[in-house]
């Protein structure tokens, strides 16, 4: 404020200067020789004076607004919008977390709200099959470099139906969980950071036995309604990494394929995973895990790279100069469970052409550069592997080897059932109180029942 204050003064100063400077001119300078009289015109032959056409009001730019939560990401992308070049003024709305999904389907069966919404990945086919979003399958492939973008990010974040090639949103926010483990604790050990699940236990349970730290792995195991798609989120990627599959998306089959010797196993490494961690915590969610590993009694755990900024704020972590991140860790595969979000155009705004110039112009490779050096997370390969983002911050590296690995549960309306089905019966095989083998069948079944009551006709296409 002061800088521009000052070049403002300076500005009037110069300005005064040269009106002094003209005077002066105009006073000191030879006396100027008088025109010739003017021969008047008769008045009868005079043309008329003109009558000056009013400008024209200068047209105003459409309001745009995005819907998204309450969080960094949010404040950055209004910072980010505010630079939009285009004939748009676009802002955001973000709103508490607890309110981000009802409000997103309030207003559209209000058939109004914001023109364009941030939305989980798992809520695109519940806005498609509502009517509610406008496909961009060819704004995608005639307005952005598609082929930049991580494959798993275009069919997560906006494809529907599943396979399908068609689009409804766009990536906006990718995320995925890292390793944050203790390093004065793996330092003290003699530990280096585990390269697979099998060896991620064994120095947990070495943790556990020790008298070097409180436990070795926390995660946020919470399965009841309340916690959503947490336990999903936490186990689906310790499923894949053993070979394991949720379902067969092709034939939206459950039976036989979650319900498998090699999802057993897992599932089993999961209970003697969650025996490393405090006792009671099968009902975890991620403030007990961020308060373990920044209090210094966990040794380790995964957590969503959105979480950094809290990891690495002295206020809101003690213990944030002891933590060391890394890749986290596969076993027979290496899959990662896929976090982050789409962005798509209300089919209710009345300024879609002008929605989707801003998307345009927020998905193209300098915007992205800008995004992630504002805080936010590209889903572009590119961007990812560009110096701008590993420059970022220092953990980015790992994000961009992470994010490779990426894969995602279903993207079905019927998703928040067949996820509150999963987290309540795995929840009770980790815990203990029931058998994996049983507790897979139970979920296999249940999903079996949503899926053939909600496609009688077999999966859309």
């Amino acid at each position: 404020m002061f800088r521009n204050a000052r070049w403002f003064l300076l500005g009037r100063a110069v300005a005064t200067a040269v009106v002094m400077l003209s005077t002066f001119v105009a006073a000191c300078g030879p006396a100027p020789t008088p025109p010739p009289e003017a021969t008047p015109v008769p008045e009868a032959t005079r043309a008329p004076a003109a009558t000056p056409t009013p400008a024209a009001p200068p047209a105003e730019k459409p309001e745009l607004s995005i819907i998204w939560f309450a969080w960094p990401p949010c404040e950055a992308l209004g910072e980010l919008a505010g630079q939009y070049p285009g004939n748009a003024t676009v802002t955001t709305n973000c709103v508490p977390l607890g309110q981000w999904h009802d409000q997103i389907f309030t207003d559209f069966a209000a058939q109004s709200g914001s023109d364009l919404v941030v939305g989980d990945s798992q809520w695109t086919g519940e806005a498609v099959v509502g009517g509610h979003l406008v496909e961009v399958t060819e704004f995608m492939k005639t307005r952005t470099d598609i082929d930049s973008f991580v494959p798993a990010a275009l069919s997560s974040y906006g494809e529907y139906p599943p396979g399908s090639g068609r689009y409804w949103s766009a990536p906006i926010m990718a995320d995925v969980q890292l390793l944050i483990y203790n390093r004065p604790a793996f330092e003290a050990a003699g530990f280096e950071p585990p390269e697979s699940w099998t060896q991620l236990l064994e120095q947990a349970q070495f943790f556990k036995d020790s008298d070097i730290i409180d436990d070795g792995f926390t995660w946020f195991w919470c399965g009841a309604t309340g916690c959503e798609d947490l336990l999903p989120n936490a186990v689906n990627q310790v499923l894949w990494s053993f070979g394991g599959e949720l379902w067969d998306p092709a034939t939206y089959t459950v039976e036989g394929v979650l319900n498998s010797p090699e999802n057993v196993e897992a599932l089993e490494f999961l209970h003697e995973l969650y025996l490393t961690g405090p006792e009671g915590s099968s009902n975890y969610g991620y403030d007990e895990v961020l308060t373990g590993i920044c209090n210094g009694t966990v040794a380790m755990t995964s957590i969503w790279v959105g979480f950094m900024g809290a990891l690495t704020s002295a206020e809101s972590c003690a213990g944030t100069n002891d933590l060391a991140f890394a890749v986290t860790p596969g076993e027979v595969e290496h899959y990662l469970q896929l976090g982050g979000m789409g962005i798509s155009v209300s089919a209710y705004t009345e300024h879609e052409e002008e929605a989707l110039n801003f998307l345009e112009w927020l998905e193209s490779y300098d915007t992205q550069i800008n995004w992630v050096q504002l805080g936010g997370y590209s889903a572009r390969a590119d961007v990812l592997a560009s110096q701008e983002f590993l420059d970022a911050a220092p953990w980015n590296g790992l994000f961009s080897e992470s994010y490779a690995l990426v894969r995602d549960f279903w993207n079905v309306p019927e998703y928040n059932e067949m996820q509150t089905t999963e987290g309540e019966y795995l929840n009770l095989a980790i815990a203990g109180e029931m058998d994996p083998e049983e507790a897979l069948d139970r979920v296999a079944a249940e999903h079996q029942r949503i899926l053939d009551e909600a496609y009688p006709e077999g999966p859309p296409r």
